[in-house]
Formats: C-alpha cells, structure tokens, sequence
C-alpha cells in the first residue's frame, strides 16, 4: 500500500496560548474524526504531529489514520521557525519511503504548516536546506493565524500561504472542515489519477491567499508575555498583555503612548520547558506599560505578580516573607512605590 504522509506543524508558542491552542487542539479532533469517514483517506492517510516553540518536537510519528490518536498539544517559549523546519526535513529523510525499480514509494508528502507569529530565531539556514532539498518534493501549505503572523516569511518558504482570521469557536470549525477536505481530495487525487497535490475550495469567510510579499505585512510589539512560577507548586503560568495604542492630549499636544492590557493567565504544565527557547530573555519591558495584574492560575494566590531579586517572577498571597521557585531564596515582600520596574519578556 503506497501512503499518502501528512504533517501537521504546529506553532504552540506563548502567543498560540488560549483560544487559538484550545481551537486547535480541539480542532485536530474534529479533523480525524472527519477524515475518518472518507474511504480514500483511510486508505491512505498517514499522519504525523509535529510541534514547535523554542524547540520542535514530533508528538506523533506516521500513524495511519485508523490508529490515529490526536495528542495533546503542549506550550513553551519561542518561536523557532527554523529548529522546526530543520526537525522536519529530518522526519522526512528518515521515514519516507521513495520509489524504485523494485517498489512503488509514498506519494508526495504534504505539510500543514499553522504558526500566528513571527520566527524567534535563525531560518536561513533551515530556507536553504528546504529550497536546496525539499521543496520540490514536498508541497507545503503555510497558514498564518490571525493579524500578527510573519506571513512574508512564510511566503519564502512556499506558494501555498493563506492568512487565515477567526474570530471565534465556529469560524476555527469552518478552517477545520477546510483542511479535512483538501486532505479528503488529496487522498482521492492520488488514488484515481496519481496526481498532484489539490486544496479544497478557499473559505472566503475567514481565509486569502496571498499572492505577494507586498501583501503580507507583519506587525512588530504586538503582544506582550511574562512567565511566573507557582510559589506553591513551582509550575509555570503565562501572562498575555496586548498592545492598546493610547493618545494622551495636553496643551495641544498628541502624544501616542503604547500600552499594553492584561487578555489572559494560563496555567502550564512542565512539558512548557522541555519545548522552550533556553537562550536568556535579554528584552524587557517597564511595568508603568502594563495594565492588569492577575493572580496564580495554579495555586489562587491572590498576587501572580510579584518578582524576586533573581528576576523570577512569583506568586504571592500579600506583603510577608515567601520563596523564590526560581532561585530558592527566601524574599520579604513589602507594598511597592508605585515606581515602574523592568521585567524580562518571554520570547512568545
């Protein structure tokens, strides 16, 4: 039996925590379950799970889609579009089976490549090895969630980039039911004909394609994302902040001043390491930035942002002496100046 591989790559970077990782985990449910009913694609069908933040790491090798299990999808630090690109090409070589005088190989690979961010670290390495490669032997579809994804890059890896904007539960359903169809006809194409490589009609509704550089701008300081430690349990959790441009008006003057407002605590788990950029965070931003504290998702304590000398921040339940999860240190809290401070920024 030739199989048809199918990778999904997936960002689930600090900037994907929230809705965007709860639609897509639920997301990949509802697409086996979906794929499932397609004959063709049962018959040839094999999936893979790849993830990626600061690190990339495949949670499901080529399963066929019978015995297809979606994973749960973890979260760490970073965006490292290259590590995972790199990580990628590697499960090609060693689990693609080519053709030859003796055998017929796999058909062409196709590649889901989903990320809502913009690369935290080096891609040309990885875009030179791809193009030298792969790109001719493998088709890849680059999606880009939502209005900060580096769509421009994405448009040096492949043609096939959508921009793709939800606004909610249903709308990330209708971008599922996309993906199951052009699986579903990919799986027909090669069955029937031995063809190419084909996409289900466009949801207009909520996805463009995008035709040139031009068109795929990126925003830059959009989103803000400070990790603290549970005083309790020393787990991590995630404090996502997002850029609100304010106009401050005095004596004739327009002053834009950017601020940032508090959208979420998410509690993670310690798989958040294992798959985040170890480099130091050496970008910072001032408190007097940020609008919005929250407590501890893990433990409640009442205060999630309070920061020991080391540069970790904590939770507390008020002014009193607490330990450092970071360090290990005993700290003594007291009520603050009002004076802002700098706290170093994850790398989302």
């Amino acid at each position: 039996m030739r199989r048809l591989p199918i990778y999904l790559l997936l960002d689930v970077s600090e900037s994907m925590v929230g809705a965007n990782l709860r639609h897509l985990q639920q997301g990949l449910a509802r697409l086996i379950a979906t794929l499932r009913t397609d004959p063709h694609a049962l018959e040839s069908v094999f999936l893979s799970t790849i993830v990626f933040a600061g690190k990339a790491r495949t949670l499901t090798p080529l399963t066929e889609l019978a015995l297809f299990y979606p994973p749960r999808l973890p979260a760490g630090s970073g965006t490292s579009l290259g590590a995972a690109l790199e990580h990628l090409m590697d499960e090609l070589d060693r689990n693609i089976v080519a053709g030859s005088a003796e055998r017929k190989g796999d058909w062409r690979p196709v590649v889901y490549l989903m990320t809502d961010g913009k690369p935290t670290d080096d891609i040309e390495p990885a875009l030179k090895r791809w193009h030298a490669k792969y790109a001719q032997r493998v088709t890849l579809v680059a999606i880009g969630i939502g209005a900060h994804a580096a769509l421009a890059v994405l448009h040096r890896l492949t043609e096939n980039v959508l921009s793709l904007d939800v606004n909610g539960e249903e709308d990330f359903k209708r971008f599922v039911d996309w993906v199951s169809r052009s699986v579903a006809a990919q799986s027909r194409s090669v069955a029937t004909a031995g063809g190419g490589v084909n996409l289900a009609k466009l949801d207009d509704g909520i996805m463009r394609k995008i035709g040139a550089l031009e068109n795929a701008g990126t925003v830059d300081e959009d989103l803000v994302v400070l990790t603290g430690r549970c005083q309790t349990n020393a787990l991590p959790y995630l404090m996502k902040y997002e850029r609100n441009l304010h106009h401050l008006g005095q004596g004739g003057l327009d002053m834009k001043v950017d601020l940032y407002n508090l959208t979420g605590v998410f509690a993670m788990e310690q798989d958040y390491d294992e798959l985040s950029d170890a480099r130091a965070l050496l970008r910072t931003v001032n408190t007097d930035a940020l609008v919005g504290s929250p407590g501890c998702p893990h433990c409640g304590n009442p205060i999630g942002f309070a920061m020991c000398g080391c540069g970790q921040i904590m939770c507390i339940r008020g002014e009193g002496p607490a330990t450092c999860p970071g360090c290990g240190k005993a700290c003594n809290f007291t009520a603050g100046d009002g004076e802002g401070f700098d706290v170093a920024r994850s790398r989302g």
